[in-house]
């Protein structure tokens, strides 16, 4: 398990060709630092000292670790438990927490919609796992220059990538000390799974931090044109995943409340069930002829958009042949879409 070490008092005894290295590695990680000369538990202060970090072919290791059990104070063994476990176990230059994970909101899909410190991370990753979604093609390149690319897709109804083996694969990369970048489209707290993949690496002990995307929520309409919101016209957005139609056992949406607001309803996920979204909420009261517009694939290639109205967006997605990703908007907001908008990324 690797555990964070800011701030954390570690001892890298010296003596091994590695020892400097492991020293300078644990500060990277945060950790204060000390060392002692090779053999002398005697003279180390143990109530000082929270972890020993012991590198491959230290002299006097077996006499380290005992005098650390005996204090209390755990030792992370980078090369085994003896001299000659060591020498054949040797893992070089390692520090216990110096890897991390970070989750990465990729935006939309276009290139230019990650945010700076997005970007930053990715090209200072040792491996990215990176999903359809987002600008995939940064992941791309940075494997052109050395970096690992791990394909985590979840590509609906088609390829997936099950929860489970994308949280265990960051946990191990981690592990191992590599700066680990979880590369997700949009935001990766808005229907991204980030809190699961988050709560995973907290419960391993792996550093974790996010970095907010763009959601395509509200960056594929702009992006079409359509303002969610309009001073004297709409003042509430509901984003709503679509992912199961209404009525499913594991919808956890209250349709008949949405069909009662009066603000701009974005529908995230919904291709597939649309049609049955639009028939409940018209069931439910909200007009017919209420205005839709559909983006498809924002800002990458083949976006293309589609003007409908909510009682015919069934048979407007059927007919239009649309795929995901999409981001349906619901209200009057899609009277006022400023058509031909030019994009500026």
């Amino acid at each position: 398990m690797s555990i964070s070490l800011r701030n954390v008092h570690v001892l890298v005894p010296a003596g091994s060709p590695d020892a400097e290295l492991v020293a300078q590695r644990c500060r990277d990680a945060g950790a204060i630092v000390t060392t002692s000369p090779a053999g002398a538990a005697s003279e180390i202060d143990w109530a000082a000292t929270a972890l020993v970090v012991l590198p491959g072919q230290t002299p006097g290791a077996t006499e380290l670790i005992a005098a650390a059990e005996q204090h209390g104070v755990p030792v992370n063994n980078l090369g085994g438990g003896t001299e000659e476990a060591q020498n054949a176990g040797d893992r070089g230059g390692e520090c216990p927490g110096a890897g991390t994970v970070t989750l990465v909101g990729g935006g939309p899909g276009g290139e230019g919609l990650i945010t700076v410190a997005g970007k930053r991370a990715i090209e200072g990753a040792d491996i990215i796992f990176a999903d359809h979604l987002g600008p995939f093609s940064l992941a791309e390149e940075a494997a052109e220059r050395g970096v690992e690319l791990v394909d985590v897709s979840k590509i609906p109804y088609g390829k997936q990538v099950a929860q489970e083996k994308t949280n265990e694969m960051l946990i191990e990369a981690a592990q191992q000390g590599k700066k680990v970048v979880r590369l997700k489209g949009g935001d990766p707290f808005i229907f991204g799974r980030g809190l699961e993949e988050a709560e995973a690496c907290a419960a391993a002990g792996v550093p974790v931090s996010v970095i907010p995307g763009v959601t395509s929520a509200t960056s594929a309409p702009a992006l079409a044109g359509v303002s969610l919101t309009h001073r004297g016209w709409v003042h509430d957005i509901t984003i709503v995943s679509g992912h199961v139609p209404p009525g499913h056992e594991k919808s956890l949406v209250n349709w008949e409340a949405l069909a009662g607001l009066t603000g701009t309803l974005v529908l995230i996920m919904a291709v597939k069930n649309a049609g049955a979204i639009a028939a409940e909420l018209i069931a439910k009261g909200r007009a017919r002829e209420q205005a839709v517009t559909i983006i498809e694939s924002a800002s990458i290639d083949g976006e293309r958009i589609t003007e409908t109205t909510l009682g015919t967006l069934g048979e407007t997605i059927d007919a239009a042949g649309i795929k995901p990703p999409a981001i349906i908007v619901v209200g009057r907001v899609s009277e006022r879409r400023i058509k031909g908008l030019a994009a500026a990324f």
